[in-house]
């Protein structure tokens, strides 16, 4: 299915208004709107998007947050009051913040819902031979999970990367068009040759 343009997998039943007014009394506080209606419609899913993250010494990398949390007093992994609650009692995130996704490792999404509900990462620093960030950081991504969705998109390495692995079979070509089109289409610019090689039954 598709949850504001993008391609969204995975996706749970509708939260329900019991299990949201259930999450919101352990907050203390009402959950933003916009992050409300996705939680009515996806409650949880698989974003394959890459977030575009800028750190304070001016350095930028691609991260993917994945890994969208559900709502439900019933499940426990990848869905809140739990997932609230672990990070509560292991975790470093102050109190006002709200897990929604993670990455493949240990760097999450939180809703800051103290500062007018921003979409902020905990990023995990990375070993040094990787050359890229070796510290922990927090950093602000979006002024609310509206515009956190805006932002998403798939960095050119994804995209070829992806033209270079993916099983080519009928089905999964039209879902990949679907997918890469998702964030525009000057992709089939940037990627026609590798793509039209790959793919030659279905030329871009």
């Amino acid at each position: 299915m598709k949850y504001k343009s993008l391609v969204v997998e995975d996706t749970g039943s509708p939260a329900t208004e019991k299990d949201i007014e259930a999450l919101e009394k352990i907050l203390g506080t009402a959950l933003p709107n916009d992050y409300v209606q996705f939680l009515k419609t996806c409650n949880g899913a698989y974003l394959a998007y890459d977030t575009p993250v800028e750190f304070k010494d001016g350095s930028s990398e691609y991260l993917c947050f994945c890994e969208l949390y559900s709502v439900s007093n019933e499940l426990e992994w990848s869905s809140n009051p739990f997932e609230l609650k672990q990070e509560r009692e292991h975790g470093s995130a102050p109190a006002n913040l709200l897990p929604i996704a993670r990455d493949g490792g240990d760097s999450r999404l939180f809703l800051d819902l103290k500062h007018d509900c921003k979409v902020v990462a905990f990023v995990q620093g990375l070993p040094a031979w990787t050359k890229l960030r070796q510290q922990d950081a927090w950093i602000v991504i979006a002024e609310s999970f509206d515009s956190y969705l805006a932002k998403l998109t798939l960095s050119d390495q994804t995209i070829a990367d992806h033209i270079k692995n993916f099983n080519v079979t009928e089905q999964s070509v039209e879902a990949t068009l679907e997918w890469l089109d998702s964030i525009g289409q000057q992709w089939r610019t940037d990627h026609q040759a590798s793509w039209n090689k790959r793919v030659p039954f279905h030329q871009i």
